[in-house]
């Protein structure tokens, strides 16, 4: 492995950084995908129009497929998260530190929009600082490690929002690793 970038990452040890309130609200923020009704004609139109806006850069021939597929396949999302708590995270925990080799955290420092949904603007300010906190102790962790916050990202679309923030990371890892290929 030359180099590891992790893209707003989380973590097992996630609530241990975050303020308290936030266990609760990760117990209020789960959603049963077998509980949630299909969506509406009007939700399925507003959602396309909002996946519109953030591949608005893509090409149409790219950007449509996507749009349909994030509609078809939302519940997904859901099913993909059910297991963190209790099998993931602990999997994580006994699998050993980060490896020595050049990290780069990329950290979303823009609004949560998901979180916004279910907290106070306050209490998102208290779990993006827990946030910050966690990608740097994850970078200090290792000797090479470096962490850089992206203050206009969102955590679900950092990738989408600043690609050249993430091909600035591979090449500056590829740039370190180099001596050691």
């Amino acid at each position: 492995m030359a180099g590891l970038l992790l893209v707003d990452p989380g973590h097992e040890d996630i609530l241990t950084f975050m303020p308290e309130q936030m266990a609760e609200l990760s117990e209020q923020m789960k959603l049963n995908e077998a509980d949630m009704p299909d969506l509406t004609a009007e939700q399925i139109e507003a959602a396309r129009g909002q996946y519109a806006q953030i591949y608005a850069q893509w090409p149409d021939a790219a950007r449509e497929p996507l749009i349909d597929h994030h509609l078809a396949s939302w519940r997904t999302s859901l099913r993909e998260t059910e297991n963190f708590e209790t099998e993931i995270y602990d999997e994580l925990r006994h699998g050993g530190g980060l490896p020595d080799v050049p990290l780069i955290v990329l950290t979303a420092g823009g609004d949560n929009p998901y979180w916004a949904q279910f907290m106070s603007p306050e209490a998102m300010r208290q779990g993006l600082e827990g946030v910050r906190a966690m990608h740097a102790a994850m970078a200090a962790a290792v000797p090479r490690g470096e962490q850089r916050v992206l203050e206009d990202a969102a955590h679900q679309h950092l990738h989408v929002e600043q690609p050249d923030a993430v091909i600035e990371a591979v090449r500056d890892l590829l740039d370190r690793a180099a001596p050691h290929r």
